[in-house]
């Protein structure tokens, strides 16, 4: 084998090399591999995604548990049936100007003895839960006798304090068919009955 010794160039260039290899090797396994594995273990994120949630459902709970804890109370008047109008006209007197994308769904009236059952499905967003809290609670203790349920808040942007907040529920608006002769467009709940046991069997003699 010729033995031959490398010039100050060739060491030069020989440890350059070595040093780009050391380089390139760093960063494509070492490096590359760290920051991949920074990423999966980053909980920022998710941390963030959870706190969120968290003060949504505080925020939610807050209000159905002023609801719940007023629900026994007598609030509004049970007008004759049909005051549908007026239920209209009550809720575009709080909804309107406080908040947007404003959606109402009635269903039908049904009656159950003499107590009318009017649903109205409500959907809108609010500046912040503030205003959303207050425009609930207007709702609630408005002049005509509702109940309020199936209430869910979310905020997009995550701050609810400060973003906007989406609300939906359901207003059940109470009336009366007492003294009401015509109802036209009315439903009538008839319970179901057991017919079973009255039934008769007939032999001939």
């Amino acid at each position: 084998m010729l033995n031959r010794s490398f010039t100050n160039r060739e060491k030069v260039l020989l440890l350059i090399f070595v040093v780009l290899a050391l380089g390139l090797f760093y960063y494509f396994v070492a490096f590359r591999g760290f920051k991949e594995q920074m990423r999966l273990y980053d909980t920022t994120e998710l941390q963030y995604q959870i706190d969120t949630e968290t003060i949504r459902a505080t925020k939610q709970k807050q209000m159905e548990d002023y609801i719940d804890k007023h629900k026994g109370e007598t609030i509004g008047t049970v007008e004759k049936y049909n005051n549908l109008s007026q239920e209209v006209s009550v809720l575009g007197d709080i909804l309107d100007g406080k908040v947007t994308d404003i959606t109402i769904n009635w269903s039908e009236p049904v009656a159950s003895g003499n107590t009318v059952r009017r649903i109205a499905g409500i959907s809108f967003t609010a500046p912040n839960y503030t205003v959303a809290s207050s425009v609930v609670d207007a709702i609630h203790n408005c002049q005509y006798r509702c109940v309020i349920g199936d209430l869910d808040l979310s905020s997009p942007e995550g701050n609810m304090s400060s973003s906007k907040v989406s609300v939906s529920m359901s207003v059940t608006f109470f009336e009366t068919i007492d003294g009401v002769e015509n109802t036209p467009g009315l439903i009538i709940d008839t319970p179901d009955e057991d017919t079973s046991s009255s039934e008769e069997s007939t032999t001939p003699n």
